[in-house]
């Protein structure tokens, strides 16, 4: 493979990346669904006590979170998730976007996706978590255990971050782009 197609195909990685980071934050909804289970992972990092049925509202929550992304990128109505003809179209759309995109594309997506969000964002969350968990007690935040602490951060970052990130990059590089006004 040549350079400049290396180039190309890095790009439309960054593109989806960028696509990706810009609708997530863009929109409060998707922000105020992600804080549920980005509260309950730190509930449960902090009290190693905590309810195993919070792991069901984290279920519930990331799978509502997955069909709210679907139905605005699309603008689609809840009852528009119950016509076939909707999921053909979907079906339709990521057909034609893994024949667009196969397999340099796709695999330069992925590549950019595991590289930055997950490499470097979890490095990013890592070193806010370790700030914020190391300095706690200037704000008055007290914490028995300064790992559990940590943990939380993380947990938390990576439930507004990376893993509702992960949820819109699956659906961008299927072929579902945000539809325009």
């Amino acid at each position: 493979m040549k350079r400049s197609e290396v180039l190309r195909y890095s790009k439309i990685g960054m593109e989806t990346l960028l696509t990706s980071i810009k609708f997530f934050y863009s929109h409060i909804s998707l922000l105020c669904v992600s804080l549920i289970p980005s509260v309950i992972r730190a509930i449960q990092m902090l009290n190693p006590s905590a309810p195993f049925w919070l792991e069901g509202i984290v279920f519930i929550t990331r799978c509502f979170l997955f069909v709210l992304i679907i139905i605005m990128m699309t603008k689609s109505k809840i009852n528009d998730l119950r016509d076939k003809n909707f999921w053909d179209k979907l079906g339709h759309s990521a057909s034609i976007q893994f024949q667009k995109n196969w397999p340099y594309g796709f695999l330069a997506q992925i590549i950019v996706f595991l590289v930055l969000l997950y490499g470097v964002g979890n490095l990013f969350i890592m070193l806010l978590s370790w700030i914020f968990s190391s300095n706690a007690g200037l704000i008055g935040i007290q914490s028995t255990d300064s790992n559990a602490l940590y943990n939380a951060c993380i947990y938390f970052l990576k439930n507004m971050s990376v893993i509702p990130l992960t949820l819109v990059y699956i659906v961008y590089i299927s072929g579902l782009r945000p539809v325009k006004n």
